[in-house]
């Protein structure tokens, strides 16, 4: 059979039957005997030699595995005929290199070439023995990177080996080990398969970890690669919250809602939220200095609802809340749905005006704070008659205090005459309306009741 590609040709042996040519008659000397080079893995070169004034036109080679128990056989004539089966392949001149691969390697075979001149065939030459070399374990692997896949896991991925043996087809890498290292020790685990990539469990956070991997193949384990960079797996902080919700927005006050993070083995210490009027929460410091932005810590662990106050009255808010433990803060939570609260109004109509204390020319006024609606009461206006219809009011600024949650003011100085009073408050916004009219008519004498 004539096999050429680029001048070299190519012949596989997988234990087939020997291989017959037209057999020929020689009519000259034995051919030079050739030069049978090993190559990895499992292959040999097989170099026929003759002179350039020999005009060769073909040449043939033959070649077997020698059998088990078999003396050797080299430099015996090869035209003696041994009765067992060799593959013959024909080749012309120009072909002066012949790899022949798959070979059982690690088993001697011999092997003998003839070449055909324009006098004829020459004789078989000599028996040339040669022991196709085992492949060698697989080599290094390359670019062994480590990533953080969860708290306690890494994925280390590498490159495949070079691997002779499945280059040959005789073989592959059938076994990885990984060998993980850290400052107090290391281990070993074993990954089954010709796979990149393996799940490494059981790490520690704050621990400097390197991994190193090594591949088996029918030959033996390879070397171990070079370490890794670096990799630590990071503090266990908790999960990301959810979303959290508002309820109960007044003036200043809402009430905000989140829900507890997935247990894990390190507890929460606290949470902290933050609101603000912008749009979004920006990066770093607020890039909006108008915009109200504050950040609550410390919100007892075992809580999941709390009472915000100071919110600033018609505004819009949106919150974030997050986690807290002993290694760190969690990433803030998505951003609340807005949540607007109430407008800001002028204050409420005051509605408990009297006088628990009256005497001749004094008394005390006493009253409900009214509500504030939004905006600090900053101020009173009080109104006084001595007609009930308050036609003849007149208005002046009194001197307001607070005891016990009541807000007071004392008259001293009036006549002994019938009076109406009213009370009015003032925020930013604008004045309640007036009281109802409080009587006090200090024409008649005022006693203390008998004990």
């Amino acid at each position: 059979r004539n096999l050429s590609t680029r001048g070299r040709a190519v012949e596989r042996s997988m234990a087939s039957p020997a291989r017959s040519l037209e057999p020929f008659d020689p009519v000259l000397s034995a051919a030079a005997e050739p030069v049978v080079l090993p190559v990895p893995a499992g292959a040999v070169k097989v170099l026929p030699r003759w002179a350039e004034e020999d005009q060769v036109r073909r040449w043939r080679l033959k070649y077997r595995q020698q059998e088990q128990g078999e003396t050797d056989r080299s430099g015996e004539q090869g035209s003696l005929d041994d009765g067992l089966a060799w593959v013959e392949v024909e080749l012309r001149s120009f072909t002066r290199e012949l790899p022949l691969v798959g070979l059982q390697h690690g088993e001697p075979h011999i092997f003998k070439v003839a070449v055909e001149t324009p006098h004829g065939w020459s004789d078989w030459s000599t028996v040339v023995s040669c022991i196709p070399p085992s492949p060698l374990p697989p080599g290094k692997c390359a670019a062994v990177l480590a990533s953080v896949h969860d708290d306690t896991t890494a994925l280390v991925a590498w490159t495949r080996p070079i691997d002779c043996a499945a280059a040959v087809n005789i073989g592959e890498v059938g076994c990885y080990r990984v060998l993980i290292s850290w400052p107090n020790g290391q281990r070993e685990e074993m990954v089954e398969g010709d796979i990149d990539h393996h799940f490494v469990t059981g790490l520690e956070c704050l621990t400097d970890y390197r991994f190193q991997v090594s591949g088996e193949n029918c030959s033996g384990w390879g070397e171990y690669s070079d370490l890794s960079p670096v990799l630590q797996v990071p503090p266990p902080v908790p999960h990301r919250l959810q979303q959290p919700t508002l309820r109960r927005a007044t003036h200043h006050t809402a009430v905000i809602q989140w829900q507890h993070p997935q247990s894990s083995g390190v507890p929460v210490d606290s949470f902290s939220f933050r609101y603000t009027t912008a749009e979004a929460f920006p990066e770093g410091k607020v890039a909006n200095p108008e915009a109200h932005y504050v950040e609550v810590t410390d919100v007892p662990s075992n809580a999941s609802q709390f009472v915000i106050q100071n919110l600033r009255p018609g505004q819009q808010y949106i919150f974030q809340v997050r986690a807290l433990n002993k290694f760190g803060k969690g990433v803030w939570s998505d951003t609340s749905i807005p949540s607007r609260t109430l407008e800001g109004k002028a204050p409420s109509k005051i509605s408990t005006l009297a006088a628990p204390n009256i005497y001749r020319s004094f008394i005390t006024l006493q009253w409900t704070p009214a509500e504030e609606n939004g905006y600090e009461v900053t101020s009173h206006l009080m109104r006084y008659a001595n007609k009930e219809d308050m036609s003849d009011a007149q208005e002046m600024v009194p001197i307001v205090v607070n005891k016990g949650g009541l807000d007071q003011c004392e008259l001293r100085h009036l006549k002994k005459s019938a009076y109406w009073f009213q009370i009015a408050a003032f925020n930013e916004v604008g004045i309640s309306g007036w009281s109802d009219p409080c009587h006090v008519n200090l024409s008649v004498e005022h006693r203390l009741e008998d004990a």
